[in-house]
């Protein structure tokens, strides 16, 4: 028999909601910083609740507290003999429990009065090392930026000195320096660039395989980072991801223009403390093609991909952990069967050539962190890593039948572990060391028409060690000495690169920071292990790492609790880069992402990056929050010609503003309409100017390389924004969101092309305003 009282129910959910107080929880572990050792009867209280709502931490370090009111709380926390602290600005929901993993320092003063420190605006770095050109972001960040989409690389173009003139790629340029010195860490363990559509030293994807679902408060730096990061040349990428609720079922389903996409958390086993976390995208677009809709012309894409974190407490041996992230993706279109234009060069009409790009992605591993005593933790991770593509690219001729004339397929895979201890030694000194060990292989097939067929295979192993200190030496002065030795057995490279970095606040509102270190990555393995076609000779096997000495200073001032100014001004030196044996020759890898070079290599190339940065930020306090930035920098190199020139990325300014407002609405508050923006403005990046006369006479296009990277793309204007409306009800929540990219629809040039028929230089130009609509449930 039907139940007309559910229906009723349902029916009268919205106004049963609006007259019961929205409460949810905020539990959590309160550990010391240094040794994560829990703090057992640390004072948690909720300020201005009215009565005053708090906890006290038992003997694993947790705490709860219930019966909070849906919006925004300010917790306090204190522990005898540690520094006090807040977190502000808490978003509670009706949907979800809100879980933190909080950390404590210990205090250097004994017996005396301290001040309890605010979280400021909540870009204070995970990782206590990192003294400068580090901030951390989190869930909502992610989720709260205008255009980011769920994206942390969209989302970092927001911070100092971050760089993305190119519309349809993720690629991050840090400080003038190219993507390919960004190191991505998941979980501690170096993974490839975790982008859907990624063409390895090609292109680097356009969608982020990462879901904001697990994301946790995690690092992004851009300079003179600690030791325990190997392998880096302009920043670092530290991306965490959170546990999953261990007591209570939570989902997540949400339908957008990126796709269909679901979570779900909760434990194995009620009380027992595991828990399982997994989001599963599908594309949108592959859905409405599978129904027979086409919503992107010609050009024909789909992915899919899984985000998955386990946990498993054990009595004795620590917290187990299982985490991956995996994704398939396709990009093809057909050519057009009217087109016309032939040029015997390859650089044709794009209209005739058919072009399928097939993605593969999977990092996935498990750690355990394991308590030895009051003052000692290690942890150790094992985890598999790979990246794989197959691009296949044919040209409709005149007799209307296809030619492949490129095939690229490329597969990296590398299995890694990573040990790293942890010892605190008093409350000044703290000790960090480990080892990480990598062995990489790799399958490579270059095959083309016009130029000479490329097969390879090897593999490599890659070993870092390194070791840090963290010495405070007064209350206000703390200082971090460390070293990273890396040797990598193809080209037996070895690199010992000393780091160091000063944090002294001589007021409460003043604080300077100074980083220094050298720094190396290596190469691709693929340019290490290509042979000349026919022979068993490697062209660059004997290559170096390229190498940097990185030098930051910073001043950060707190105006008001919630308002801070920060600049930095860096100096970079970048030597013993790989370039073009030929010393006519301009080419350096600065410029380029390639995975393997056909020409012989060496390490002559220097390069010089630096400038000044400006970030005043306002965070989220009284339902807004406003950050703006300003990057001067300039940007050059060197080849094997010993010329002076910009590098490709030498835009030499970038400016951002970051803003938004939540308006609280209906009883208490409980429900949110949210507006955000985002306004982006960076100089053009540079490019070789095209001889138009050489060009005519020759009737296809020539560029001058007597002025490599003279010329300069239009400057690049962007805003982006974002109105989101959510409404909580008891146990449920449902959010409707419009983020449109390029809202006042500016053409930015992409790239500059000769004309044949016309005889002049043409600008060709990026994606004009486009708006993604998603829809968000949480129960």
């Amino acid at each position: 028999m039907f139940k007309w009282s559910v229906l009723c129910s349902l029916l009268l959910m919205p106004f049963l909601a609006n007259a019961q107080q929205l409460v949810q929880t905020i539990r959590g572990t309160v550990v010391d910083e240094d040794s994560r050792v829990p703090l057992i009867g640390a004072s948690v209280v909720v300020l201005a609740s009215d009565p005053l709502k708090g906890s006290t931490t038992d003997v694993d370090g947790r705490f709860e507290i219930t019966g909070l009111p849906v919006g925004r709380h300010t917790l306090r926390v204190q522990y005898l003999g540690y520094e006090p602290r807040l977190i502000s600005e808490i978003n509670v929901g009706s949907a979800r429990e809100v879980i933190l993993d909080l950390t404590m320092v210990e205090s250097t003063r004994q017996l005396q009065e301290v001040v309890v420190k605010a979280s400021g605006n909540g870009s204070a770095p995970n990782n206590e090392m990192a003294v400068v050109s580090t901030r951390s972001f989190s869930l909502e960040q992610s989720d709260r930026f205008a255009a980011s989409i769920n994206d942390p690389s969209r989302m970092a173009l927001s911070f100092a000195g971050v760089n993305l003139t190119n519309d349809i790629t993720n690629e991050i340029v840090i400080r003038g320096n190219a993507p390919r010195g960004l190191l991505w860490r998941l979980e501690g363990i170096e993974i490839p660039t975790p982008n859907h559509f990624n063409i390895d030293g090609v292109y680097a994807g356009n969608v982020s395989l990462l879901s904001n679902n697990l994301l946790d408060q995690s690092d992004f730096s851009t300079g003179a980072f600690p030791a325990e990061y190997g392998n880096a040349l302009s920043g670092v990428y530290d991306i965490r991801l959170r546990t999953g609720n261990d007591r209570k079922r939570q989902y997540t389903v949400q339908f957008g223009l990126l796709g269909l996409e679901a979570s779900a958390e909760g434990p194995f086993v009620k009380g027992k403390g595991s828990s399982y976390l997994f989001n599963y995208r599908y594309s949108t677009l592959a859905l409405f093609k599978a129904m027979g809709v086409s919503l992107q012309g010609d050009l024909i894409t789909d992915f899919q991909d899984f985000n998955l974190k386990l946990n498993f407490p054990t009595k004795k041996a620590g917290m187990f952990s299982v985490f991956a992230i995996g994704g398939l993706s396709n990009a093809y279109f057909e050519p057009q069967m009217d087109s016309t234009k032939w040029s015997r060069t390859l650089e044709w009409d794009s209209d005739r050539e058919r072009s399928d790009n097939r993605t593969t992605f999977l990092a996935s591993g498990i750690s355990n962190r394991y308590i030895i005593n009051e003052r000692n933790y290690v942890r150790t991770t094992l985890a598999f890593t790979h990246s794989g593509t197959d691009l296949a690219h044919s040209y409709l001729t005149d007799s209307l039948t296809l030619l492949e004339f490129w095939n690229f397929k490329v597969n990296n895979n590398a299995v890694r572990a990573a040990v790293q201890f942890n010892s605190k030694l008093s409350a000044k000194h703290h000790l960090r060391y480990g080892v990480n060990y990598d062995l990489l292989s790799f399958t490579l097939s270059d095959v083309s028409v016009l130029d000479t067929n490329y097969l390879a295979s090897g593999m490599g192993h890659f070993v870092q060690g390194y070791v840090q200190h963290k010495f405070r030496v007064l209350e206000e002065l703390t200082l971090i000495t460390g070293i990273n030795v890396s040797y990598f057995d193809i080209n037996h490279g070895l690199s010992i690169e000393p780091r160091a970095g000063l944090s002294w606040q001589p007021h409460r509102r003043h604080r300077i920071g100074l980083g220094l270190g050298l720094h190396s990555r290596q190469e691709n393995l693929a340019f290490y292990l290509v042979k000349e076609q026919d022979t068993d000779h490697f062209i660059n096997r004997s290559l170096d790492f390229s190498r940097a000495f990185h030098a930051v200073l910073s001043y950060d001032l707190t105006i008001l609790p919630r308002l801070t100014a920060k600049t930095e001004f860096y100096w970079q030196y970048l030597y013993a880069v790989p370039v073009a044996a030929d010393r006519t020759n301009s080419y350096s890898v600065v410029n380029d992402n390639f995975p393997y070079q056909k020409r012989p290599m060496v390490n002559d190339g220097i390069g010089m990056n630096y400038g000044a940065e400006l970030t005043v930020e306002k965070g989220f306090g009284k339902n807004w929050y406003a950050m703006y930035t300003l990057s001067l920098y300039e940007s050059r190199y060197q080849g094997s010609d010993e010329v002076w020139r910009s590098t490709r990325f030498n835009g030499n300014y970038v400016t951002s503003l970051t803003a938004g407002k939540d308006f609280r609405i209906g009883k208490e508050g409980r429900h949110v309409i949210g507006i955000n923006m985002k306004l982006f403005w960076a100089g053009g990046n540079r490019y070789t100017p095209i001889d138009i006369e050489a060009s005519i006479a020759e009737g296809e296009q020539v560029r001058d390389r007597d002025r490599e990277y003279e010329g300069r793309l239009d400057d690049y204007f962007r805003l982006d924004t974002r109105v989101h409306f959510r409404q909580n009800f008891k146990k449920f929540a449902w959010e409707f969101s419009i983020d449109i990219q390029n809202t006042t629809n500016r053409k930015n040039e992409f790239k500059r092309r000769f004309d044949v028929e016309t005889g002049t230089e043409t600008k060709r130009y990026q994606q004009g305003i486009l708006p993604v609509a998603r829809l968000r449930f949480e129960f």
